[in-house]
C-alpha cells in the first residue's frame, strides 16, 4: 500500500504559476537608466525556466507579471488575478524567484505562506532562497522564512526612507521631481529636473486668465475652449504620447469643465512659483497620502515660468473668492458682483431693475433689507456708482504714476551724485521713545526693591517694557537698512508701480469705459454708506501706503538737493 502511495504521488502534475515582479522601490534601474539584469523581468523568468527544465511534474498554466508595482502590499492586479486562479482551482504551485519577488510586507507574506496557500493545498517555490514548501522541514516554515520577510520588508522601510531624502534635497536644490507637470507646462527636454513653459499649452492659459479677467464665468471659458476644439489637459497629455492618468477624469475623452478652468486659475505655477511636497504618504505600506503643512513644502519660485504676471495672479484669486454671480444671456458677471458690501450688517449688495415709463434704472440695494428689511436700503443707482468709481481708481493709476515719475527722479539724482542721504523724520521719534522706554525698563527694579511696585506689578511692567524696546529696536533697524538701500527700494517700488499703470492701460476699456477686470485688479471691497456715502478698500493700499512713504522721504531730499545745487542752503 506504501508502495503505491508512493508512486501516485511521484506522478503527480502542479499546474503551476510564475509570477514575476518588479519595481523602482527595490533599486530596480540604474542611475544610467537601465534595469539591473539580477532582478529585470526577463532575467527572473529566464532563471525560473531553468529551474523548471527536466521537470515533468510541473506544467506551467500561466505567467502573471506585475511590472513597476511596490511589494511593500498586495494590491497588485497579477498578483490577485493569481489567487483567483488559485482560489478556482486552476493552479495548485506558486513558483517566483525569490520571497523579494512574492512580496516584502512580512505579516501579510507570512500569512500567504503559512497560512493561505496550506489550507488551499498550494505548493510554493522560491527558487533562489532554495525554499520549496514540499519538502521544506518544521524548521524552515516557522524560523528561516519569517526572518526572510521581516528582513524583506525592513529593507523596503529603510529604502522608502531613503528614496523620500533624496527627493526632499533635490527639491531643496531647486530641481522638479514630480511625475507629470500642469498644464501650459513641460520638462525641459535636456534636463527633465527643470521645468519650462509649453509654447502651446502655455498660450492657451494666458487665454483663459483673460477671458476670466474680461469678466467670463469659469462656465463660460469652459464652453469657450470645448467650442474651438482646444483639447482639455489630459486629452493634450496623451496626445503628446504621455502615459497620463489623472483622478479628475472619469471617460476617456474628457472635455474643457468649470472645475479645469478654476485649477488652472488658482495655480501659483502660471506666477512662476514652484510648490512640491504638498502631501506624503503616511509610510511605505499606507498608500494614503496626507497634507504636508506649507512650512514643510518646498517653494521656489522660477521667473522664466510665469505666464501671468504676479500682481495679475493675485487679483485673480481675490476674484475667484468672489460671488460672481453670471450675468444672463451674457458669458460674463455683472460689473459689481462680489464687490459691494452694506457697511451696517456686513452682507453683499444685491443688483436690482425697475422699468417706469420705458426707462429702465438698474440699482443696489443691502441684501438683509431686500430678504428681511431688518437693516436699511443703503440704495445708489449704477451710474452713480460707476462714476464714483471710474473717478476712485483713475486717481489710483495717477497716484502710482505721480508716485513712478518721483523715484524715477530720485534715482537719477542719486546716479550724478556720490551721496544722497535719505531723511526718516519718523526715526528720531523712535530713538526718543525707545530711550523713554528703556530708561522706564531701569528704574522698575529700583521700584519694586523700594516697594512702590508689588512683584506682580513689576513682573507685568517688564515684559510691557522689555517687548515694546525690542519692537522699536526692530522698527528703527529697518528704518536705517531701508534708508542704506534706499536705491534698491526705488527700483523695486518702480517696478510694483509700473505693473499696476501697466495693468490700468490694459483692463480698462476703450474711451473710458470702466471693465469689471480692472475694477477686481484693483478694489477689494466698495462699502456704500446710506446717502450715497461710498467707502473703498484697495487692494495692496499697506504696499501703496509704504511706497507713498517712501516718495515723500525722495520728495524732501529733492528739494534740498536743488537748494544746494542753486546756492540757496
Amino acid at each position: 500500500m506504501k508502495e503505491i502511495m508512493k508512486k501516485e504521488t511521484e506522478k503527480k502534475v502542479y499546474a503551476a504559476a510564475v509570477y514575476l515582479r518588479l519595481s523602482k522601490e527595490d533599486g530596480d534601474v540604474c542611475d544610467e537608466g537601465r534595469k539591473e539584469e539580477s532582478n529585470s523581468i526577463t532575467n527572473q523568468k529566464r532563471l525560473i525556466h531553468d529551474y523548471l527544465k527536466g521537470r515533468e511534474d510541473i506544467h506551467v498554466f500561466k505567467e502573471y507579471v506585475d511590472d513597476g508595482y511596490t511589494g511593500s502590499d498586495f494590491r497588485r492586479p497579477s498578483f490577485q488575478e493569481m489567487i483567483k486562479d488559485m482560489r478556482a482551482g486552476k493552479i495548485n504551485l506558486i513558483i517566483v524567484k525569490d520571497l523579494s519577488r512574492f512580496g516584502r510586507e512580512y505579516i501579510e507574506a507570512g500569512k500567504y505562506l503559512q497560512k493561505i496557500f496550506p489550507a488551499a493545498g498550494v505548493r510554493f517555490i522560491a527558487v533562489t532562497d532554495r525554499y520549496d514548501s514540499l519538502t521544506a522541514d518544521r524548521t524552515e516554515k516557522n524560523i528561516v522564512i519569517p526572518v526572510k520577510n521581516f528582513v524583506n520588508d525592513a529593507y523596503s522601510a529603510d529604502l522608502s526612507v531613503k528614496i523620500r531624502s533624496h527627493l526632499e534635497s533635490k527639491r531643496g536644490n531647486g530641481e522638479y521631481t514630480g511625475a507629470y507637470v500642469s498644464y501650459g507646462f513641460m520638462k525641459d527636454g535636456s534636463d527633465h529636473n527643470r521645468l519650462v513653459a509649453d509654447p502651446v499649452a502655455g498660450e492657451n492659459v494666458k487665454l483663459i486668465f483673460r477671458w476670466k479677467l474680461d469678466g467670463m464665468s469659469n462656465s463660460g471659458i469652459a464652453k469657450k475652449l470645448n467650442s474651438l476644439g482646444i483639447p482639455a489637459p489630459a486629452d493634450y497629455k496623451r496626445s503628446l504620447g504621455i502615459h497620463y492618468k489623472s483622478g479628475f477624469q472619469k471617460n476617456l475623452y474628457s472635455g474643457w469643465s468649470p472645475a479645469a478652468v478654476g485649477r488652472i486659475l488658482s495655480n501659483p505655477l502660471c506666477k512662476g512659483l514652484v510648490v512640491q511636497g504638498k502631501q506624503e504618504r503616511i509610510n511605505h505600506k499606507i498608500k494614503k497620502m496626507v497634507a504636508k503643512p506649507e512650512s514643510e513644502q518646498s517653494i521656489y519660485r522660477q521667473e522664466d515660468l510665469a505666464l501671468i504676471g504676479e500682481k495679475q495672479f493675485d487679483a485673480m484669486q481675490g476674484l475667484l473668492k468672489k460671488d460672481t454671480r453670471t450675468n444672463p444671456g451674457r458669458e460674463g458677471a455683472y460689473l459689481f458682483s462680489g464687490i459691494l458690501y452694506c457697511p451696517d450688517c456686513g452682507r453683499q449688495m444685491i443688483r436690482r431693475k425697475t422699468t417706469h415709463k420705458g426707462k429702465q434704472t438698474i440699482f443696489y440695494i443691502c441684501k438683509t433689507y431686500n430678504v428681511e428689511k431688518s437693516c436699511t436700503r443703503h440704495s445708489i443707482k449704477e451710474q452713480e456708482l460707476i462714476a464714483l468709481v471710474t473717478e476712485t481708481v483713475k486717481a489710483q493709476v495717477q497716484m502710482a504714476a505721480d508716485a513712478a515719475e518721483t523715484l524715477k527722479a530720485a534715482e537719477e539724482a542719486r546716479e550724478r551724485m556720490q551721496t544722497f542721504p535719505l531723511p526718516d523724520t519718523r526715526l528720531p521719534e523712535l530713538e526718543k521713545e525707545l530711550t523713554d522706554n528703556a530708561a522706564m525698563l531701569s528704574g522698575l527694579y529700583t521700584d519694586w526693591t523700594e516697594g512702590i511696585l508689588s512683584e506682580e506689578e513689576y513682573e507685568e511692567m517688564k515684559a510691557f517694557y522689555s517687548g515694546r524696546c525690542e519692537e522699536l529696536k526692530g522698527q528703527i533697524r529697518k528704518r536705517r537698512e531701508r534708508a542704506e538701500k534706499a536705491g534698491e527700494a526705488a527700483g523695486e517700488a518702480r517696478q510694483w508701480l509700473g505693473s499696476m499703470t501697466d495693468t490700468g492701460s490694459l483692463l480698462s476699456g476703450t474711451e473710458g469705459e470702466l471693465r469689471r477686470s480692472f475694477i477686481c485688479s484693483v478694489i477689494d471691497k466698495i462699502w456704500v454708506y446710506e446717502g450715497k456715502r461710498v467707502e473703498f478698500s484697495f487692494l495692496y493700499q499697506d504696499r501703496m501706503a509704504e511706497v507713498c512713504s517712501l516718495c515723500g522721504m525722495f520728495k524732501e531730499t529733492l528739494q534740498e538737493q536743488t537748494l544746494c545745487e542753486k546756492g540757496v542752503v
